[in-house]
Formats: structure tokens, sequence, C-alpha cells
């Protein structure tokens, strides 16, 4: 892997030689490639997310000197443009639902409560 980003990166570019890129893409990337995208007539970002996604890696390759290449001859060698989750992980085991039927925790519920009213409660 190669880095010369000096933000958290966020995004991991692959590359067909087998090495790697994590780079920092900024809203500032973006607006770069979302202008660049209507000036060469790419269409809405729905129409073409994979464009905008490399052309904002891109940007930020060219900014922090990893590429020389113009995009085309640069996304060519490209395997794959993939956001990295930089979420903290949730070391927290998750709660499981047993599928017992809910009991009132005290007295202060209204009446029908866990029933929404009726004689059971429904699936809706």
């Amino acid at each position: 892997m190669t880095s010369n980003e000096d933000k958290t990166p966020n995004t991991r570019i692959k590359y067909l030689d087998g090495h790697t890129d994590e780079v920092c893409v900024t809203m500032w990337q973006r607006c770069q490639a979302e202008t660049h995208g209507k000036t060469k007539g790419w269409g809405n970002l729905m129409e073409a997310a994979v464009k905008f996604n490399a052309y904002s890696a891109y940007v930020r390759c060219r900014q922090i000197g990893v590429t020389t290449l113009p995009f085309e001859q640069w996304a060519d060698t490209v395997v794959s443009v993939e956001d990295m989750n930089n979420d903290p992980v949730d070391t927290e085991p998750a709660e499981s639902y047993s599928g017992d039927v809910l009991q009132s925790m005290s007295g202060d519920d209204a009446s029908g409560f866990l029933t929404n009213g009726t004689q059971a409660a429904s699936a809706n």
C-alpha cells in the first residue's frame, strides 16, 4: 500500500499491478468531479456514479503526487475505487431478540399499551 496522504484515508484504490493507494477524498474533490462530469457530459450522479467516484479519487491522487497521468490513462490502470469504513469498530455485543412476549415494566402504562387496545397485538 502506498500512502502519501497526510489526512485520514477514506478511499482505497486498487491497481492492476497489485498495489493500492489509500487517499482522503474530500468534498472539494467530489465537487471537482461533478464539474468535470458536467463538462464531459456524463449526466447526473445516478447515471455515472462509478465515473464520479473514480474521478474524485483521481483528483486527490493528482493533488498529492501519486499520479501525473491523464484521467483516462490512470483509470485504465485501476481495478477498483472503494470507500473505506473509518467508523470505530463497535465492540459491544448486540442485543438479541429472544422472541419473548413484551411484558409491562411498570403499572404506569396506559390500559391496553402492549396490545394496542386490542385483545391481542397484531403483526401489523
